[in-house]
Formats: structure tokens, C-alpha cells, sequence
């Protein structure tokens, strides 16, 4: 183990050596600009709450080692709140004037935070090739507290000056995170570096801590791209507002023959079929389709927003967990035509954002958005959600068991569609509005020729083994409990008006937990 922290500390003294941190000392730039990095931060730092809580920190403790681990992880993931406080603080909602389509174009679509959305998905793979050992979880882990002291260390400095200024105390970006950034895993002197690694397991080790040295050498060339292209210069980052795609007639489906079942994979698709059939009759959708005084609009309104993490999120889902990264096979091949399709939805929903209104209808600033998606009790349901399907499809590379997983991800949405689509159409066919992804027109999203760009292999005619069976049957499980209780969750919000669509709430998040369960 003195090995991996003798690579700590020096990659560490690397770290701090980046010209970010040059740029942060630079006496030319004034001090009270410099902590408006903030926004380019905010996926990382909101993300990193997540990863304490459904990667990192083991499920049940056993040993020593993973109780340490855990106890820095309860402490890591109440960062995020104090990131949010000291946003409002530096004023950074007036400064940008950001609604909430503004928010989610910068934390989902934005080119300048596209590495920190790669990020969040190497973070994830650390945590899964460590195999659940607690002394290679603290490989990697001390290298992130490292890194972690390394930022906190020079930017201290400039917080303590802006709060003589204005008499603020900025708790994330001050000195109380700094002594909770000491440059260790908390309580781990004495007990880690005290062990003795095997050569593989050593090797392994350093690997793990050189990939997150690596993840925060490339978040702070990110950082200080902002600094000098936003910050210094004044400027604020501005969505581009895309024209609709132009519409086309639905494409004709998969030919039938590709799409049977063969071998033991029809057992899958017994399975499949019926919890699509079992999740049909959720009464969320019932309360979709009733007649009654609550228009569509206001209707599709109530529940949107607590999809947002799903829908959005699906994009990278696809791009940075269920996609092959050197595909071999044409069934790798095929896959990743199929995932690369699926990656362009987001965009047609933050389109329907637009047209639904929500700006208005909610009302929320850029941090009352991050307080919902990051924070909220209700967004945890659908995020851990996200979790499990990531561990899922980094642990399991066989194109057969991948194709399983986003078919279930897929065919889980049928239903949803199905329901959304009645209620899109009627909009459109008494006001100007288009409602391309609530209605199912994904497709418009696809170059065209390209709309079923994974049709031409016969995914479910791939040979499945008897684990491999039972592996696919219960990722569809997985994948339908998820839905099951996210249905539940917007049921409840749904007909409790939660976000305050038919009332003069606007502006406030409320907490989701006093809905009950989900």
C-alpha cells in the first residue's frame, strides 16, 4: 500500500502544478470572480453525491477496511448541498439568469461539460473494477481525496479573501470543506496503509489510483477552459436553440423474422412480455387517460419533470455504459448503431420542454433545478434506478445480455409512450405546439435512412447459456421494478398537483418525501 500512496502524493504535487491553479493565484484576475467556475463544476460535484452512495460505499459492512470506506462516503456525499448553498451565496442564479431548459442544456447537451458526463461513467467503472475489495476501493478513493485536497488547498485562499469582502462565509468553496479535504480517506491512517498488496493486487491498485488522477487532470483542464473563455472574459454560456427536425412519415418496423425469439432466448421473451403487460395496467396510466376537468397540457405537466433524470440521462446511459468501445463483432457493431440512435431522443424532449411551457409552469432558477434533480427524495428513486442499469451494463459485455438489457429498457417504455402519445396528439391537434418525443416520433431524431439502424441482426437469436438465461431474465426484472416504482412515484405527484402546476407555487421545490414511498 505505500506504493499507491507514494503515487498519491506525487501525482498529487502534478495536480497541483496545472495551470488552473495558476489561474486561480493569478493577481490579475479579480478574487471575487474566480469562484464563478461553478457552473462548469456542477456536474462533477452534484454527480459525486451518487457515487458515494450507490458505487462506492459497500451495501453491508464486514471488516474494518469497508467500514472506513463507508464513513468517508456519508461524509463526501453532503457536498453537493453545500455546493448549491454557496451558489446562491455568489449570486451565480442572477448572474447567469438561467430558467430550467437552460440548466438542463448545460448539465445534458452543453459540449463544454461532455467530458464531466464521460466522467461520471469512468467514476463508476473504478468502483466496479474493484471488485468490491475494500483495499483496491482505497486505491482509488485516496487518490480522489488527494485530488480533492489538491483544489481546496488553492482555492481557500481566495474564498478567505472574498468573505473579508463581503462578510459570506462559502462553506463549500472555504475553509469548513478544506478541513473535511485533508488529503486522506477519514480515519484510514493506521489502518490501509499499513497493508501489504500482493504484486497483481498492487498493480491493480495503481491502475485504479492512476484512472482517477487521470479523470481530475482532465477536469481541470476543463475548469480552467472556463475560467479563461467564461470567466475571465464576462461571458455567460448560452444554449443554441436548434430548429425542429422535419417531419416524416413513422418508418415501417423491423421485419417480423428479426425479430422472433430462438433458443433459450425465448424465455426471455416470455418474461419480457409479461411484465410489458403487467406495467401496462399501472394506474398511473389510467389517471393519464381520464376524462375529467385537467387538460393534456396540464396533465403532462404535473408528472414531466420527474422524468427528467431518465430521459436526459439516457443519452449518456447509451453513450458511456451500454456502448462498445472497440467493437469486434457484427453484433457489437449492430448494437452500437442501435445505442447511437437512442443518444439523440434527449434533444426532442427538451424541445417538448420548451413547448409544454415548464419554464414557466415551474418557475425554478438554475439552483432550485439542481436542488430537484440532485437532491430531491423522489429523483433519488429514479437516479439509483440509473445506477443499478449502469452496473449492469458495465459488468455484463456479452452483445446477447446488453441487447437484453436495452430491450427490457426499451420495451419498458412502450407503455409510457403509448400514453403520452394520446395526450401529445390531442394537444397538437387544437394548438401550434409539436410534441415530437411525447408523442413517439423519435425517429425524427435519426438521420434519415437510418431509423431502425439495428434491425439487420438478429439479436434474439444469439446463443444464451443457462446463467446467461437467468442473468437476462433478471436484468428484466431489474429494469421493470425500476419502472414500477417510478410509475408509483408519478402517480403520486401527479395527482397531488406536487410541482404546483394548477396553483401559485412557483419558484419553490418542495421534497418529495412527504408523498410517502414510492
Amino acid at each position: 500500500m505505500k506504493t499507491i500512496l507514494a503515487l498519491a502524493a506525487q501525482r498529487k504535487e502534478r495536480l497541483a502544478a496545472h495551470p488552473f491553479f495558476s489561474w486561480i493565484r493569478d493577481p490579475r484576475v479579480p478574487a471575487h470572480i474566480k469562484l464563478d467556475i461553478a457552473p462548469i463544476m456542477a456536474n462533477f460535484v452534484m454527480n459525486f453525491r451518487d457515487m458515494n452512495l450507490w458505487f462506492i460505499r459497500f451495501a453491508g459492512v464486514s471488516n474494518q477496511f469497508e467500514e472506513v470506506i463507508n464513513g468517508n462516503t456519508e461524509e463526501d456525499e453532503t457536498h453537493s448541498r453545500l455546493f448549491i448553498e454557496d451558489w446562491r451565496k455568489l449570486h451565480l442564479d442572477e448572474k447567469l439568469g438561467w430558467r430550467a431548459s437552460d440548466t438542463l442544456w448545460w448539465l445534458f447537451q452543453a459540449a463544454e461539460t461532455e467530458p464531466f458526463r464521460g466522467y461520471a461513467f469512468d467514476f463508476a467503472r473504478l468502483a466496479m473494477d474493484d471488485t468490491g475489495d475494500p483495499l483496491l476501493r482505497f486505491a482509488h478513493s485516496e487518490a480522489g481525496e488527494a485530488c480533492g485536497n489538491a483544489f481546496f488547498s488553492a482555492i481557500c485562499p481566495i474564498t478567505a479573501a472574498l468573505r473579508q469582502q463581503t462578510q459570506v462565509e462559502y462553506r463549500y468553496f472555504g475553509d469548513y470543506h478544506l478541513q473535511r479535504e485533508r488529503g486522506h480517506v477519514i480515519a484510514s491512517e493506521g489502518i490501509f496503509d499499513r497493508q501489504e498488496l500482493d504484486p497483481v493486487r498492487r498493480e491493480k491498485g495503481l491502475a485504479l489510483a492512476n484512472a482517477m488522477f487521470d479523470i481530475f487532470f482532465g477536469m481541470h483542464d476543463c475548469f480552467h477552459g472556463y475560467a479563461r473563455n467564461y470567466v475571465e472574459r464576462g461571458i455567460v454560456p448560452q444554449r443554441t436553440r436548434a430548429p425542429l427536425p422535419p417531419m416524416r412519415h413513422k418508418p415501417a418496423g423491423a421485419p417480423a423474422q428479426e425479430l422472433a425469439a430462438t433458443g433459450r432466448n425465448i424465455q426471455v421473451q416470455r418474461v419480457l412480455e409479461g411484465r410489458k403487460a403487467r406495467a401496462a395496467r399501472h394506474p398511473f396510466y389510467a389517471w393519464l387517460q381520464a376524462s375529467g376537468p385537467l387538460s393534456p397540457l396540464h396533465r403532462l405537466q404535473r408528472f414531466i419533470p420527474m422524468w427528467v433524470m431518465d430521459i436526459m440521462g439516457y443519452r449518456d446511459l447509451n453513450r458511456y455504459a451500454l456502448r462498445f468501445k472497440s467493437p469486434a463483432s457484427p453484433a457489437e457493431r449492430a448494437f452500437n448503431r442501435w445505442v447511437q440512435a437512442l443518444e439523440t431522443h434527449s434533444a426532442l424532449f427538451l424541445n417538448d420542454w420548451d413547448a409544454l411551457g415548464m419554464d414557466d409552469a415551474l418557475g425554478w432558477s438554475a439552483s432550485s433545478t439542481l436542488e430537484f434533480l440532485f437532491l430531491d427524495p423522489g429523483t433519488d428513486v429514479h437516479r439509483s434506478n440509473i445506477a443499478r442499469f449502469t452496473k449492469l451494463a458495465i459488468a455484463h459485455e456479452s452483445p446477447a445480455l446488453r441487447f437484453w438489457l436495452l430491450e427490457a429498457l426499451e420495451a419498458s417504455g412502450e407503455a409510457f409512450f403509448a400514453n403520452t402519445r394520446a395526450l401529445a396528439q390531442s394537444i397538437e391537434r387544437t394548438t401550434a405546439m409539436r410534441l415530437d418525443y411525447l408523442a413517439d416520433r423519435h425517429y425524427l431524431a435519426h438521420p434519415e435512412g437510418e431509423d431502425h439502424p439495428a434491425r439487420g441482426h438478429p439479436f434474439k437469436s444469439l446463443p444464451l447459456g443457462e446463467e446467461e438465461t437467468q442473468i437476462a431474465i433478471a436484468m428484466v426484472h431489474t429494469v421493470f421494478d425500476a419502472v414500477d416504482r417510478q410509475l408509483t412515484l408519478s402517480h403520486a405527484v401527479a395527482t397531488q398537483d406536487f410541482f404546483g402546476i394548477d396553483s401559485a407555487s412557483h419558484g419553490i421545490t418542495r421534497d418529495t418525501a412527504a408523498l410517502g414511498p414510492a
